[in-house]
C-alpha cells in the first residue's frame, strides 16, 4: 500500500512539475504504444507548429545534432542561420558547430535543417504511425527541441534522431 501511495505522489508531482512548465520549458514528451498515444505526438505537434507559427522570430540560429547511420561528417553539431519573411525560411548560412570546426560537405550543406525543415521530419514520420515517438517541443516558441521516432520497431536504420543544443534569436 505504502509503495502504491508513493508511485501516486511521484505522479501527481511530475504532472504538477510539467504543468507548471509548460509555458516555458520543454513541452510533448511523447511516448506510449497505443493508438491514443499516436492522436497525442499529433496533438502535441499541431500545438508546438502553431506556437512556432505565432511566435517564431524573424531572425535565428538552431544548432543540431543528428544521429543516424550515415557518414560521421553528417552526425557533427550543425548550424543553421535563418531569416523569415512572410512565414517562410530562408538560410543565410550553413556552418559546423563542432570543436574544432571542420569543413561542410556539399550533402550536408544541402540536408540542414530550419526549425521549418524539423517539422517537416516530423510530419513524414507520424504520417508512418510510429510506434513510440518521442517528440518535446520549446514551451514558448514551440521548435522542436528532441526528436526520435523509429517508425518501424524490427527495422534498424529507419530512425529520426535529432537534438536541438542550442537555439538563439538574433536581431
Amino acid at each position: 500500500m505504502r509503495r502504491l501511495l508513493a508511485h501516486a505522489a511521484i505522479g501527481a508531482a511530475f504532472v504538477v512539475v510539467i504543468g507548471a512548465c509548460a509555458d516555458n520549458g520543454v513541452v510533448g514528451l511523447g511516448g506510449g504504444t497505443t493508438t491514443s498515444g499516436a492522436q497525442t505526438s499529433e496533438t502535441e505537434y499541431d500545438l508546438a507548429l502553431k506556437r512556432w507559427q505565432t511566435n517564431a522570430p524573424a531572425h535565428y540560429e538552431i544548432v543540431y545534432r543528428q544521429t543516424c547511420e550515415c557518414p560521421v561528417d553528417m552526425q557533427r553539431p550543425t548550424r543553421v542561420t535563418v531569416r523569415r519573411s512572410d512565414g517562410l525560411e530562408t538560410i543565410e548560412d550553413v556552418a559546423d558547430a563542432g570543436e574544432p570546426p571542420v569543413a561542410l560537405s556539399d550533402d550536408r550543406r544541402q540536408v540542414a535543417k530550419t526549425v521549418d525543415g524539423l517539422f517537416s521530419v516530423i510530419s513524414q514520420a507520424l504520417d508512418l504511425n510510429p510506434q513510440d515517438p518521442r517528440i518535446t517541443y520549446d514551451g514558448k516558441l514551440g521548435y522542436p527541441v528532441s526528436i526520435n521516432i523509429d517508425p518501424s520497431g524490427g527495422v534498424s536504420g529507419d530512425e529520426s534522431v535529432y537534438k536541438v543544443t542550442s537555439f538563439q534569436t538574433l536581431p
